[in-house]
């Protein structure tokens, strides 16, 4: 029974809005002691780039990089249990963010080998009513 569940396991570590300083980047287990996943750079509370990979080493490079290095100051970071999930992962957080909520990253992601389905014809929303909020 212990086995089906680890199967089940998705983040076997993380870190969730991780001020950006180099003690804390160096806390990050490297790729070695399995420190690969995907990981979110934020500004403030907005998160503004998706990636994946050596979670530690990528960071590091983000740190230095020209285009995102001054556009972050927090990090979050999950340790994926297989490998095989991660493109799969970092595609899914980037079809949740709203465009403007991941400014840095260049892609949208696309996964792998997923049926896309379409919306019906009729893609009008229902009218909803927000409490607090008058019309």
């Amino acid at each position: 029974m212990a086995d089906h569940k680890k199967s089940l396991q998705v983040v076997t570590r993380w870190g969730a809005m991780w001020a950006r300083n180099k003690t804390n980047i160096n806390k990050i287990p490297p790729s070695k002691s399995g420190g690969c996943g995907v990981y979110v750079l934020f500004d403030g509370s907005l998160p503004m780039y998706v990636g994946k990979g050596n979670i530690r080493s990528r960071i590091r490079s983000a740190a230095r990089s020209d285009h995102r290095g001054q556009g972050w100051d927090r990090f979050s970071w999950f340790v994926v249990a297989d490998k095989r999930l991660m493109h799969d992962l970092e595609t899914l957080m980037l079809q949740i963010l709203p465009p403007p909520l991941r400014s840095l990253t260049r892609q949208s992601g696309k996964f792998v080998k997923a049926t896309r389905d379409k919306e019906g014809e009729d893609n009008r929303a229902d009218a909803i009513f927000r409490k607090g909020v008058r019309h």
